[in-house]
């Protein structure tokens, strides 16, 4: 028996909220102490200037905040 979730291609913008399943989301983006900074995902063993900005999406219906890279 396979008990994996259906594996249909979303883009984030049509993936329902993993918590409550709305699709009612605010869209902004991750900053650190500064504005204009930006914070980043970069893999394990990857080097300086090497990552990908993060881009941040949060359900106004249960408040969940989840984190995509750019594409």
């Amino acid at each position: 028996m396979n008990n994996q979730p259906d594996q249909k291609s979303y883009t984030p913008q049509e993936t329902p909220c993993l918590i409550c399943g709305s699709q009612n989301f605010v869209w902004g983006r991750t900053v650190g102490e500064s504005v204009s900074q930006w914070v980043y995902f970069r893999a394990d063993g990857a080097g300086w200037g090497e990552g990908e900005k993060l881009r941040t999406r949060k359900c106004l219906d249960c408040n969940n905040v989840q984190l995509f890279t750019y594409d």
